[in-house]
């Protein structure tokens, strides 16, 4: 073997057992004849995985451990650990090590025999030797079946943790990756061949000794693997989203980070160390409180504002800023590592004035905060906006919040910023000028991903709905080109279909059939949205949250409609 190999090893509360595992790992390639790295990605895991492992490469100079803050997935920790890999072959291997890396050896003569691509390990393979539950065979087999079906795959299984990918394969695919968890392998399989990259399984020898540590087969398990495989099937046959180009790093500008607060709170300091941690050479950070404070970085340039809106806030953030990019960001919301990397691919289309991304609730949200999340990203509430709140697929916008809000700073400049004291709304105003004044483009990439931390259910959620409705409303007047839109409507026409129709009984019975009906459907739609979490007390939350959502939304989105100026003007 002359190629060298790095192997990517996530972990994820293996305390017990990782440093054996990789110090198994390091005794098999060493006989391998070949350079190799191993690289161990702990998943933010509750235990003391990160610990053990580093004290193995504190022996083993051959192994790197870096360390995710909270719990994303297998996926993620996978793509993580390529942006650190530098061989020519990738392997990817479990740390629970239930596949034993002695298994590789007849992976990579596959590779060398067939003239392959990609060699996985395979449970279905005539010659596998197997020690697997029964029902674990059961759904595997079943799972097997659909992506045949779906994806024409001349694979029979797709998720043994034991593959090597040639690194051209994976340079070409991750950037396209949705998945960060349950389908992530299918997604990248499917993809690969694709683009026509040869695939070949392998035999592997797998003693099952314990529960995965990635996910127990579960039915909530089950529904997530199935929602996830039919989004790929979605992505891939109705939107040609795989298949897209996708454009070149060029060049790393300087890019200020531009995070406004009214003071530096608990989140506000998780957001500056986040971005402290960034992947990206070259970027500034600058934190707005409203009176002057000492934080504990001595890097971040501090710009108190005095009781300011957030918008003018930020306008005196760019003013004092030194990069040619400015990236907005809620001082409750905190970046993904690569979250200005997966942005400077938009940075040299002279197009594109900004770049927009998810803002997900982050898996440390108490219950209630996860529920008002998810009621923002359900097709109920958010509607076809629900890419703004949950990872969706590629595309332009006309309208983006500024918690992650990435602009040019030219472009900022030409429409003279913020300049309003509109609060919330600043960003619709923001966007309006760019795309309407500048006839620039605003795009949205899922890979440009912060995680927002929620308002829980009851109160504080319902006062933000109410100040969105409000705005929403007055700005169908003030700025119809970006909201004056039926789907901005439908919570007030809904709530006064609700609130009158009963009215129906007395006159027109039929039609009171159909009000029965259509609040019937209405309130099963509510609970299925609900019971999508699998919680019981969360179900509840979305189901009642929803309801009284649209209440507040469309009350106050008629008030705002009906209104001849709002108050910060």
């Amino acid at each position: 073997m002359q190629d060298k190999i790095s192997v990517i090893m996530p972990a994820y509360n293996e305390g017990d057992n990782i440093y054996h595992n990789i110090s198994e790992t390091v005794r098999v390639f060493n006989n391998l004849r070949g350079t190799y790295e191993i690289i161990v990605v702990d998943d933010g895991s509750r235990d003391n995985t990160y610990q053990e492992a580093q004290r193995a490469a504190e022996i083993y100079p051959t192994v790197l451990v870096k360390k995710n803050d909270d719990n994303q997935g297998k996926g993620s920790s996978l793509k993580y650990g390529f942006q650190l890999a530098t061989g020519e072959l990738i392997v990817f291997l479990d740390a629970d090590l239930d596949l034993h890396p002695e298994q590789l050896d007849t992976l990579f003569q596959v590779m060398d025999q067939t003239g392959s691509d990609v060699v996985i390990g395979s449970k279905r393979h005539p010659h596998s030797q197997l020690n697997y539950p029964l029902d674990r065979k059961i759904i595997s087999n079943i799972y097997a079946l659909l992506l045949r079906l779906l994806f024409r795959l001349p694979l029979k299984d797709t998720q043994t943790g034991l593959k090597i990918y040639k690194t051209e394969v994976l340079r070409k695919i991750f950037p396209r990756i949705l998945c960060k968890g349950y389908a992530f392998d299918v997604e990248l399989l499917a993809n690969a061949h694709g683009f026509g990259y040869k695939i070949t399984e392998a035999p592997v020898i797998l003693n099952f000794r314990r529960e995965a540590r990635w996910g127990r087969i579960g039915l909530y398990t089950l529904y997530k693997t199935g929602l996830d495989t039919l989004a790929i099937f979605y992505r891939m046959y109705i939107l040609k989203y795989y298949q897209r180009a996708l454009p070149q790093i060029e060049a790393f500008p300087r890019v200020s980070i531009i995070i406004a607060a009214k003071d530096f709170n608990h989140y506000a300091q998780e957001a500056i160390e986040r971005c402290r941690n960034l992947n990206y050479p070259d970027f500034e950070i600058i934190f707005l409180p409203d009176p002057p404070c000492q934080i504990p970085y001595e890097e971040v340039k501090v710009v108190p504002t005095g009781p300011v809106v957030p918008s003018k806030k930020r306008d005196l953030g760019v003013a004092a800023s030194s990069g040619q990019i400015i990236a907005f960001l809620d001082d409750d919301a905190y970046p993904v590592r690569d979250w200005l990397m997966n942005a400077a691919r938009y940075f040299n289309d002279p197009d594109i004035a900004a770049i927009g991304g998810p803002a997900a609730t982050p898996e440390e949200d108490s219950t209630m905060q996860k529920a008002s999340g998810a009621i923002y990203a359900s097709l109920m509430m958010g509607g076809n906006q629900g890419y703004r709140y949950i990872p969706k697929t590629y595309r332009e916008v006309d309208d983006y919040p500024t918690c992650n809000l990435i602009v040019k700073k030219s472009d900022f400049e030409k429409v003279g910023g913020f300049n309003t004291n509109f609060w919330p709304g600043e960003d619709t105003f923001l966007c309006l000028k760019l795309t309407r004044e500048l006839k620039r483009k605003i795009v949205y990439d899922p890979d440009v991903l912060v995680y927002h931390h929620r308002r829980p259910l009851f109160l504080p959620h319902l006062r933000q709905i109410k100040s969105y409705g409000l705005h929403r409303g007055y700005f169908v007047k003030r700025f119809p080109k970006t909201s004056l839109r039926i789907s901005y409507f439908l919570p007030t026409l809904l709530i006064l279909g609700l609130s009158l129709g009963w009215l129906t009984v007395f006159s027109y019975p039929m039609l009171f059939s159909i009000y029965l009906l259509g609040l019937g459907i209405y309130l099963t739609m509510a609970f299925l949205t609900g019971l999508k979490s699998f919680r019981l007390k969360m179900a509840l939350g979305i189901f009642s949250g929803i309801i009284l959502s649209h209440f507040t939304y469309g009350i106050c989105f008629i008030k705002g409609l009906m209104s001849r100026r709002l108050p910060e003007e």
